[in-house]
Order: structure tokens, then sequence, then C-alpha cells
């Protein structure tokens, strides 16, 4: 048992202590996240250091444990917190600029029907296993579809009847 410990440290801890010294930038990636790692890619934007990877002496001699700068650290937890602010600055400016009265009847319909044609899609791009068969596949998405049909020729009549599908029988009707 004691032989598995130590062939577990070997293999698996001491390798990953390296990686505890490593320096760590922040970085924004092409879709907008914050991202954090110890080597940001050449596409990234804003690349920031976060932290530095301390040496293991200092050159006047001191180790590296004796050389606690604690001005650094405060700096970079007023950074971050800065960093959070500004976040939550920006979440709470995209909010307000939201438009706050409801969508316009146009703007109903074409919000369902983009939703409507993409649960087709998304129907029509699963398998047939998960469904069990071809027929329980052509009723869902004959469902879907009659629905959409629905909301193009009479969307009063859609938006004032909303039909839940849930599997193959309708939501308050029973099954025979």
């Amino acid at each position: 048992m004691k032989y598995r410990i130590v062939i577990a440290a070997l293999f698996f801890i001491i390798p990953s202590l390296s990686y505890l010294s490593a320096d760590i930038y922040r970085w924004t990636d092409s879709s907008g996240n914050v991202v954090y790692g110890n080597q940001p890619p050449s596409s990234a934007v804003n690349v920031k250091l976060m932290f530095r990877e301390t040496p293991a002496a200092a050159p006047g001699g001191k180790p590296a444990a004796q050389q606690d700068d604690s001005s650094s650290v405060e700096a970079i937890i007023r950074g971050l917190d800065e960093e959070v602010q500004r976040e939550e600055q920006a979440r709470q400016d995209a909010e307000s600029t939201k438009p706050s009265t409801p969508p316009s009847r146009e703007e109903r319909i074409a919000i369902e029907r983009a939703n409507l044609e993409k649960i087709i899609r998304e129907l029509e791009a699963l398998p047939l296993d998960h469904f069990g068969s071809q027929k329980n596949k052509r009723v869902r998405i004959g469902y879907y579809q009659y629905r959409l049909e629905t909301l193009l020729t009479n969307p009063d009549d859609y938006f004032s009847h909303p039909e839940p599908f849930e599997g193959n029988v309708k939501k308050g009707t029973k099954a025979p």
C-alpha cells in the first residue's frame, strides 16, 4: 500500500508542483469570456499579468519566502476588486439599455418564429434513437411545424391558445 502512495506521489504530485510557481495571466478570448492561465494565446485581447513567478532567491541573497511584499498583494487585490466593479457596472449598463416596453406584435411573431424554426432544426438533427421510432420523430417535428403554420397564418390564435407539447399527447387532454 505504501508503495502505491510513493508511486502516486512521484507521478502525479511532484510534476504538478512545477505549475504552482508559474506566471498567471488574465485575458479576454474571442467570445468575450475572461480567461486565466499561465500562457495567453496570440489572439488574446486585454492580456494582463496577474501574478509573477517568484524567483528562488533574490539578488540580495534573501530567499523568496522572506520577501513577502504585502503592498503588491494589496495592489493585486485592489486591481481585482476594481475589475469586478467595472464588470458589474458594465452588466448594469447593459441591463439598463434593454427596452423596458414589451415587444411589438411583429417582434413577438419574429421571435416566436425563430424559436420554432430552431426547435424544428434541432429535432431534425437528432438521431432516430432519441425518439424511439420514426413515427415519434415525425409526430414531434409535425407538431412544431403545425404551430409554425398557425403562427404564420393566424398569430392572434397562436398567442391566445398556447398548446404545450409533452411527448405524443397534448397537455390537458386524456390519452385514449
